[in-house]
């Protein structure tokens, strides 16, 4: 029987430090993943055709092996850049995050976000977009705010734009997700669809 994996790598989320924005590194470009199981040194690696993220998940992943798409050479993303993996489960839609060394960041799938708070350059008025299948209406707009539906209680919350790390989009037509780390400018995401938002949970003291 054909081996198949139950899990699609959608893309990579790293910092190249720890002040700095996010960055997206396509699934498409993986080649590889070299990881370390608990409590060894040896490095191991999974082939992008073997790769399920499901099996990622109680080993640290020491790098990620990917095809430049100037160069074409495979280069090596290192574990210490890596914020999170994004992948979706072949049974079942939306978009969900393995995370490497932030615990505290969160995803929300764009099935879960139900509007955008948004701001017009030069403008103090917060304007609502609840259809976020397309960005164009916020077009050179600032994000200010999330509304998300939390499916245990099937209530509403409210994620400040402060808290987001970065926006998910698909342009229309394509499959591929791209990041937009700077929500102060919706422009980039002009007429594309939200796929999922990257936030900042509030880190408990105790």
């Amino acid at each position: 029987m054909r081996w198949r994996s139950e899990t699609k790598l959608v893309g990579i989320t790293y910092q190249e430090r720890e002040d700095a924005e996010l960055q997206w590194l396509d699934g498409s470009q993986v080649t590889g993943v070299t990881y370390m199981e608990k409590g060894s040194h040896e490095v191991k690696h999974l082939s992008a055709s073997r790769l399920d993220v499901n099996l990622l998940g109680n080993v640290t992943t020491a790098g990620v092996l990917y095809q430049d798409r100037v160069t074409t050479d495979v280069q090596l993303l290192p574990g210490s850049m890596i914020v999170g993996m994004l992948y979706e489960e072949t049974k079942a839609p939306g978009v969900k995050l393995l995370r490497a060394v932030h615990p505290e960041l969160e995803l929300i799938s764009g099935h879960d976000v139900r509007g955008l708070l948004y701001q017009e350059q030069g403008s103090s008025e917060v304007k609502l977009l609840s259809d976020t299948s397309d960005l164009s209406i916020a077009i050179a707009a600032k994000l200010v705010g999330v509304l998300r539906r939390e499916r245990q209680a099937d209530t509403l919350s409210l994620v400040s734009g402060h808290d987001v790390r970065g926006l998910l989009y698909q342009e229309q037509g394509s499959s591929e997700v791209k990041l937009l780390s700077d929500t102060s400018d919706l422009s980039i995401a002009n007429g594309a669809k939200v796929a999922a938002i990257l936030y900042q949970a509030e880190v408990s003291s105790t």
